[in-house]
């Protein structure tokens, strides 16, 4: 009768280890200096691994794209932030706003000078990749209890070519640009992609890819993959062949969070979360198109947190108050 007691209690606890949540990492987009920063606070209550700022972490871009006023957000935010950081485990990557251009790219004048602005406010070390070639574009792994995430930060803005602009301004689906099949038009350029290619095949269990803009998304005319389909077609067949099972992709960007699913050709499922703004909402008052998405999305601020198991990922759209307003539970294998 011991033995059985014994035997109980041993395979409960396997059990209870099995679904031990073993990393918590948070991420969000479209931080205003200027706003509250009360969000902060909640996030810092969720006790995180680590909390990744993915694109427009300061609204510092002008219409001329001169720096005086990207010079002067980025030590205000960071000013505003320098509690948090001292408290939480951070990276960053940045987006158009902070790149120092709405909407910029590889044209912009100055964006080299923009990236020392962005690495020296950020204080990234003076031994990183990022200080040596051009571009921001990194990778972090993260090993704990046996699990083995492999975090990939693109650069969406260092070397992206122009959009198309539309031919119908403001109309639903084809607001501001549209879709460009010119094959030498890329997001991503050359050394990125030849990166990327490298990055994917390394052996990690979860395989996490932050992106600023969003990558699956379909059906509005604002700035996402979709603009340059031959890059999003070259993005998904990629994945095909590095055979990757436990793929994540986290964006920003679009003022409103929600889920999406796609399932390539190769059958590999992908599951995007997309977080945004931490403190700049915009009312938009329809809902998007959304062929992939699933639900609705969410249009108040709020912030990204994924809850990693070793059978399963928990993604957790939250509220400014730490409500969760949307969940996806995800089996991993």
């Amino acid at each position: 009768m011991k033995i059985i007691h014994f035997l109980i209690l041993f395979l409960v606890s396997i059990n209870t280890y099995s679904n031990q949540e073993i990393l918590t990492l948070g991420f969000g987009s479209c931080l205003h200096q200027d706003r509250s920063m009360a969000i902060l606070k909640t996030i810092e209550k969720k006790e995180l691994d680590l909390f990744m700022f993915i694109g427009d972490n300061v609204y510092g871009d002008q219409e001329d794209g001169e720096l005086d006023k990207l010079i002067r957000t980025y030590k205000q935010q960071f000013n505003n932030l320098e509690n948090f950081l001292q408290n939480v485990s951070t990276e960053f990557i940045w987006d158009d706003h902070d790149f120092g251009l709405n909407d910029g790219g590889s044209n912009y004048r100055y964006k080299d000078i923009a990236k020392s602005l962005f690495l020296e406010t950020w204080q990234i070390p003076a031994n990183d990749p990022r200080r040596l070639r051009d571009g921001l574009y990194f990778d972090k792994i993260i090993n704990k209890n046996g699990l083995k995430i492999h975090l990939i930060f693109l650069d969406n803005r260092s070397f992206k070519s122009e959009w198309k602009l539309t031919d119908e301004f403001n109309k639903k689906g084809k607001e501001r640009y549209i879709e460009d099949f010119n094959p030498e038009k890329t997001l991503l350029g050359k050394n990125q992609w030849k990166w990327l290619k490298d990055k994917l095949i390394v052996e990690s269990d979860i395989k996490i890819i932050i992106s600023s803009l969003q990558i699956l998304s379909l059906g509005h005319g604002w700035e996402s993959w979709d603009k340059f389909p031959l890059e999003r077609e070259k993005f998904l067949k990629l994945i095909d062949e590095s055979n990757i099972s436990n793929l994540f992709i986290l964006s920003g960007d679009r003022h409103r969070g929600g889920f999406y699913q796609f399932k390539t050709v190769g059958n590999n499922n992908i599951y995007e979360f997309t977080s945004s703004s931490l403190n700049l909402p915009i009312p938009f008052n329809t809902e998007e198109k959304g062929p992939l998405r699933i639900g609705s999305t969410y249009r108040k601020a709020n912030f990204g947190v994924l809850r990693l198991y070793e059978d399963q990922v928990v993604m957790e759209l939250t509220s400014d108050r730490g409500k969760v307003v949307n969940s996806l539970n995800v089996a991993i294998n």
